[in-house]
């Protein structure tokens, strides 16, 4: 069998390690969620084909024969769990029922196909994979489409996966967990593509399998380590609460509720405005506008308030004529309470101080 160079191999390798790594560490996390264990279940998935491929990859499968076999109906795998993960995102109680098993039946088949294979001894099984890695496909092939409706079946989930995340996208656009995973599944589509791109002129260049095989575990690798990267530079992700779309149309009108009282009726000029204030004033419960808030805007409550009386301050600047106005004064008039949130919210929204703004504003000619 061809034998990659050793760096890729490192990579390979370590890239497997990653990905078990990253399982474990998600199964035992205190804050247990139906997503972080599907995802776990994906990882491992994961690890095992990419370390079986390594084996046949470095040789090392010649020591250990007999564990030939077990990737490529566990591959069979992928499918349902990234389809119950986007279900687990975006189906507030989802739990996976006797019914969804169902989605399991094609690595039922795939297991069941690959029966005589597991009893072939190891020289046999050796031959054989060395044979298959070997052989160019060709269009004449029944094998060939069959390996090709793989791409079909894996490309079928990963559609309804993008159109469930999609439509909660709609409702709640800045939903962490959701924009993340769909990022994923679309980058993983993509490189899924290119190795369909590649399958499909393999009998038309003679070109050799071993070499797309070698590609497919470094761009995986990359992705496991892109998901490392993520989960760990940001570890709140993978907590994100599922919203509730039981019923949209009520959960738009509090939504409405909530501009209405920021927009219209400008409650933020209200210097003593708390969320339990804000909660009372449009009858909601504290909690679900901080849910509500959260989910929108992408932000906490206190923020979105300093992000409005911000806008306001803004606005107060560029319309006064009074060059003996003074900032603090705009500050108190459009909700702060003091002259350091005033200045740390210019700071974080423009990068500026307020006076640095106003001196930007009278260059400009707008004042």
């Amino acid at each position: 069998m061809n034998q990659s160079a050793p760096i890729i191999n490192a990579l390979i390798a370590y890239g497997t390690c990653q990905a078990f790594f990253i399982a474990v560490v998600l199964l035992r996390s205190p804050q247990k969620t139906l997503f972080k264990q599907l995802f776990a279940a994906l990882l491992i998935v994961e690890g095992i084909i990419l370390f079986e491929r390594l084996l046949v990859e470095t040789a090392l499968i010649n020591s250990v024969p007999h564990l030939l076999g077990v990737a490529y109906p566990i591959s069979f795998l992928k499918p349902p769990l990234m389809w119950f993960m986007a279900l687990a995102i975006t189906v507030k109680g989802f739990q996976v029922s006797r019914k969804n098993y169902l989605h399991f039946i094609p690595f039922g088949l795939m297991l069941l196909l690959n029966l005589p294979f597991y009893f072939l001894s190891g020289a046999e099984k050796l031959v054989n994979v060395k044979a298959f890695m070997e052989e160019i496909p060709s269009y004449r092939s029944f094998m060939f489409y069959f390996s090709l409706s793989f791409f079909g079946y894996i490309g079928i989930y990963i559609f309804w996966s993008i159109q469930k995340l999609n439509h909660l996208r709609k409702h709640v656009k800045n939903h962490g967990l959701a924009n993340w995973f769909r990022a994923m599944l679309i980058g993983y589509s993509a490189f899924l593509l290119l190795h369909l791109l590649y399958f499909v002129v393999q009998p038309l260049w003679q070109l050799n399998w071993a070499f797309i095989n070698q590609i497919s575990l470094l761009a995986m690798t990359f992705i496991i380590q892109a998901i490392a990267f993520k989960l760990f530079d940001q570890s709140t992700l993978m907590n994100a609460k599922t919203p509730d779309l039981g019923d949209l149309e009520v959960r738009k009108a509090k939504e409405e509720l909530i501009l209405k009282a920021l927009d219209e009726d400008k409650v933020y000029l209200d210097d003593t405005l708390t969320l339990q204030k804000f909660a009372k004033a449009i009858a909601l419960p504290s909690a679900e506008v901080t849910e509500l808030v959260n989910q929108k805007f992408n932000c906490s409550f206190k923020k979105l308030i300093s992000q409005y009386r911000l806008n306001e301050a803004k606005h107060q600047i560029e319309k006064n004529n009074d060059p003996k106005v003074k900032l603090i004064d705009i500050a108190f008039q459009v909700g702060f309470t003091n002259k350091v949130s005033f200045y740390r919210a210019f700071k974080e929204f423009e990068g500026v101080s307020p006076s640095e703004y106003l001196e930007k504003i009278k260059k400009t000619g707008n004042l």
